[in-house]
This record gives C-alpha cells, sequence and structure tokens, in this order.
C-alpha cells in the first residue's frame, strides 16, 4: 500500500491518473505505458473501456494538488448537456 501512495507519477502519468478519475477521456486514446504503470501500482482497474480509481488510487488522486472533488463531478452525459447553452448547441 505505501508504495502505491508513494510511488512517483511523471507529470504524463499523472495526468493520465487525474483524467480515469474524471472520466474525461476514453481508454483509447490514454497512453497503454501510463495506464499500465498506474495498474501496476493498484491505482487504477476496469476492463473494456471502462477503467476507475481503486480505493488507493482515489486516495492517490485525492492527494493531488488541486484535484477535483470526483464525487462532485457530474457524469459526461451530465457535463455535456449544462455546456449546450455557452457552446451554440447541436447544430442542425
Amino acid at each position: 500500500m505505501g508504495r502505491s501512495l508513494n510511488a512517483p507519477l511523471s507529470p504524463n502519468e499523472e495526468l493520465t491518473l487525474r483524467r480515469v478519475a474524471l472520466g474525461v477521456a476514453p481508454k483509447e486514446i490514454l497512453p497503454a505505458r501510463h495506464l499500465a504503470h498506474l495498474r501496476k501500482l493498484d491505482l487504477i482497474e476496469g476492463d473494456g473501456a471502462l477503467l476507475r480509481l481503486t480505493p488507493l488510487g482515489r486516495h492517490r488522486y485525492g492527494a493531488l494538488p488541486q484535484a477535483v472533488d470526483i464525487d462532485e463531478v457530474s457524469p459526461p452525459e451530465q457535463l455535456a448537456k449544462a455546456l449546450l447553452p455557452y457552446i451554440g448547441g447541436p447544430r442542425k
């Protein structure tokens, strides 16, 4: 457990951890090398297209500077719907 919480992450691996935590990037575009390292540290889990933080991953993410409270983040569909008035809505 201690190693997972203290193991150094590169800035890019940290960014990948943030993206998994917030669910803002599909697995296909995240670097496989970063995902493998985060899995090795037991910070992320999941199969198929769905990735999520493990309990250790949630703890590690919460300790990052300026981490957003992931319990308050809306699902992507709700976020997109809320942004429609500001981006001009769907094109017809």
